[in-house]
């Protein structure tokens, strides 16, 4: 049948779409986790210090 070769290649096609989309978006949140600390850690970029100095009272 002519239409045997339209399937795998628009999964290919979806693939690497998919791919080229997730593998930016991945390596740019790895670099934003690693540069800030994060939450936990020893910077404690969300953790006890600061919930503290939002809650000061005035």
């Amino acid at each position: 049948m002519a239409s045997d070769w339209q399937t795998p290649l628009a999964l290919l096609v979806v693939a690497l779409a998919a791919a080229g989309l997730l593998a930016p978006a991945l390596r740019r949140l790895r670099a934003g986790t690693e540069a800030k600390g994060g939450c936990a850690s020893g910077g404690e970029g969300c953790g006890c210090s600061a919930v503290k100095k939002n809650l000061r009272v005035k």
